[in-house]
């Protein structure tokens, strides 16, 4: 029985989760970790609220008190573990008042302790009635098949979820490699400029053409990184342009400088490189974006503080496939 009552709270705390988060989104949300219409935090929650509030069920003042510390404390142990192992946060109270780490916050303790009151002294007795009518035979099976269907599911939301770790982190390592990608880039426009340059210090007649050449190369790089910074172009645009710019750069400067093959070797490798990370990165983002892409679409408040950018970047792909379905 106590098993059943689980379910049925990780039901009602679907229905409620899923109405709130579709209202506030404009669209259907089936929300929640696993595929199954259930929320385990709100039977846990539940059950835990009915176990602990048993020897106060009379005082809906100590029933409060109970909710309050009981449901908070397994809200945060919960968003804790679940941000540890998946390094993801599928639910972020940062930016309300009187939060902890953003796990749980003032609005969220007051809330459960209003459920807490609301379940013990209005709704369980209800649904215990029902439940207790049920034959023992037919609640023990209901809950075995229940609990297969259950861990079934959980197993394959787990797997979704460390997907999306495994292709955060890849993310992350990708974008290190892009911002060394462009340090690298920096250092040949640092050197083509020193090299237009010592070249028009020697050539009087050409000294003011070769430094606008010098100042298109520089304001190029600045141009690229400052629209970069503002977010409008990403680091792997930002990577495309700067290479357009530095072929062309050098197409120019090679009738004029003495000798720009090792720079334009140097060009080339590094663009190897980045076609080589890009079409990996490309693959492994096409594969497990597949599978994580429930997390992504179910939890559309979701966050990440340990890959911020990355998680970002997924959440602005995924919206944007979502756009171009609709259309």
């Amino acid at each position: 029985h106590w098993l059943t009552f689980f379910y049925v709270y990780c039901f009602f705390g679907w229905i409620f989760e899923s109405t709130y988060v579709s209202l506030k989104q404009h669209h259907f949300v089936n929300r929640g970790f696993l595929r199954l219409p259930m929320l385990p935090l709100y039977g846990t929650g539940a059950v835990m609220m009915l176990w602990v509030s048993l020897p106060v069920k009379n005082n809906l003042f100590l029933v409060y008190c109970s909710g309050v510390v009981a449901a908070t404390l397994l809200e945060y142990v919960t968003g804790f573990l679940m941000e540890t192992i998946f390094h993801v946060r599928y639910w972020d109270y940062s930016e309300r008042p009187l939060n902890l780490n953003g796990y749980i916050c003032a609005l969220s303790a007051a809330t459960w302790a209003v459920f807490s009151v609301f379940i013990v002294s209005v709704v369980n007795p209800f649904v215990k009635t029902y439940i207790y009518m049920i034959p023992l035979t037919m609640a023990d099976a209901a809950a075995a098949i229940f609990t297969g269907f259950a861990v079934v599911d959980t197993g394959f939301a787990v797997r979704r979820a460390l997907d999306l770790r495994a292709l955060l982190e890849s993310m992350e390592r990708y974008a290190r490699e892009l911002q060394a990608l462009h340090g690298g880039l920096d250092s040949i426009n640092e050197r083509v400029n020193g090299m237009i340059r010592d070249f028009a210090a020697h050539v009087d007649s050409r000294q003011e053409e070769l430094a606008a050449s010098a100042r298109r190369v520089t304001a190029a790089r600045d141009r690229v990184r400052e629209m970069m910074d503002q977010k409008r172009l990403s680091l792997e645009d930002g990577a495309k342009e700067r290479f357009a710019n530095l072929e062309h750069v050098l197409n120019e400067a090679a009738s004029y400088l003495p000798d720009v093959s090792a720079l334009r070797a140097e060009v080339e490798a590094a663009r190897a490189k980045y076609d080589r990370q890009s079409e990996e990165l490309r693959r492994i983002r096409e594969r497990r974006l597949l599978r994580a892409e429930h997390a992504l679409r179910n939890n559309p408040t979701a966050a990440s503080r340990r890959h911020r950018g990355p998680f970002e970047q997924l959440k602005r792909i995924q919206q944007r496939d979502e756009e171009e379905k609709k259309a």
